[in-house]
């Protein structure tokens, strides 16, 4: 199954781009990836998935709460064997949100990179990605006009996933 959609977000006219990451996270959920990319410029711990309902009571098993934010989400990315790889700008706003990971994540299934330069956005799985103009922040999903493209395609992940690994890990394997 592949299939494309573009998002372009305005607080005007209402559209937001939470639906799709919250789509992403509790697909992730459902049926763990082998490994995760977040790659972005900016990134905080917003809330990803909202359960204020108990609708993903289910998927997020016996500890479900109100709401999972990013760093909840890897970390229990990572308890399912998840490999995690989160790259960003080097900034000390994104090192708050790395210190968060470091001590959510399982040990040794996160790897953390970083570039001074870094202005990139990424999100993807095993059989999905997210691009596009969004930072991973409460201003790029809920404020700010973004364009943003969510795609389900095994082929595409596994290909952003090698130039990924080869650009941070510098391996392709």
């Amino acid at each position: 199954m592949s299939g494309r959609r573009t998002v372009r977000t305005r607080p005007r006219n209402g559209l937001a781009i939470s639906d799709i990451l919250t789509a992403a996270i509790v697909s992730e959920l459902c049926s763990p990836s082998d490994e995760v990319w977040l790659v972005s410029g900016w990134a905080t711990d917003i809330v990803v998935l909202d359960n204020k309902d108990h609708r993903y009571d289910a998927v997020m098993g016996p500890a479900a709460r109100s709401h999972l934010t990013l760093s909840e989400a890897f970390a229990q990315f990572t308890r399912n064997g998840t490999e995690v790889h989160v790259a960003l700008r080097e900034n000390d706003h994104n090192f708050v949100f790395a210190d968060k990971l470091r001590r959510a994540c399982a040990h040794g299934l996160l790897g953390l990179y970083s570039s001074p330069d870094l202005h990139e956005k990424i999100l993807v799985g095993s059989t999905w990605l997210l691009k596009g103009s969004m930072n991973f922040t409460w201003s790029g999903t809920h404020r700010n006009e973004e364009s943003v493209e969510f795609e389900v395609n095994s082929q595409q992940a596994a290909s952003q996933r090698l130039e990924l690994r080869t650009r941070w890990i510098g391996g392709g394997s």
